[in-house]
């Protein structure tokens, strides 16, 4: 279980549309482009496993953007494929939001 003073100041995010994590919950994902397949390999490599999951959004201006509250999810489970992609699971520990982009 991880506590509240455990948790670090900024956590990689994965914006990723439809797919939803909360709290208590878990999001099983697969894991095979090159910039999120080194996000989860430097995940691995910490004490916590955090990983931040959050929707993408258009700003007013039309650019691309993230919405303000996504969801801290804990590295619980994964398998890597022969071809080197990642079966995950994240298992949702809190509510978090975003100070910048």
């Amino acid at each position: 279980m991880i506590k509240l003073g455990d948790l670090p100041d900024s956590i990689p995010l994965f914006p990723l549309s439809g797919a939803l994590l909360l709290p208590r919950g878990k999001l099983p994902l697969h894991i095979f482009e090159p910039r999120y397949l080194q996000m989860l390999e430097d995940c691995m490599k910490t004490r916590q496993r955090l990983i931040g999951m959050i929707q993408p959004r258009r700003h007013h201006d039309g650019q691309p953007g993230l919405c303000q509250i996504g969801c801290a999810g804990r590295l619980t489970a994964f398998s890597e494929t022969e071809d080197g992609r990642y079966m995950i699971t994240l298992s949702g520990i809190s509510r978090f939001r975003l100070r910048e982009e």
